[in-house]
């Protein structure tokens, strides 16, 4: 942790004001990256995302009841959860899904194809256990 002004300081987090602005970001990350988890995010950003996601180390579990495509399967490993993965949102249930780098998480909250919103955990500790989290869900994911 850096110091500054004779004390420790750490970003540890973002929320992002638009979700086009976190859409924006996670774009920009997976242009300079080569590696990526992702997890239960909804298929339409999926589908966005989709060009940035060629030759890249790749892994996805699908949200629960989606099938992969043939062309989906052939850019990387592909699993659908078994678990209802979910959060509150203020007084709403939404699906809780993620992009994982190997120095950000970026959390998606969402219900059907709309993204309600985006933010980061870029505390390394955090990110490291989530990335744990993600390899524990692909474990138990259906493979395809």
């Amino acid at each position: 942790m850096p110091i500054v002004d004779g004390r420790y300081e750490a970003k540890i987090s973002t929320t992002f004001a638009t979700t086009e602005e976190g859409i924006e970001e996670i774009k920009k990350k997976l242009q300079k990256s080569r590696r990526m988890r992702i997890s239960n995010i909804p298929m339409k950003l999926l589908e966005e995302l989709k060009p940035l996601l060629k030759d890249k180390d790749l892994r996805i579990i699908l949200p629960m009841g989606e099938k992969p495509t043939e062309n989906l399967q052939k850019m990387g490993e592909v699993a659908t959860t078994k678990a209802r993965i979910y959060a509150d949102f203020k007084g709403k249930e939404a699906n809780s899904g993620s992009i994982n780098f190997s120095d950000v998480v970026f959390n998606i909250l969402w219900t059907r194809d709309q993204t309600l919103t985006i933010s980061t955990m870029e505390y390394s500790k955090c990110v490291k256990c989530l990335g744990e989290t993600f390899e524990g869900g692909w474990r138990f994911a259906q493979k395809w």
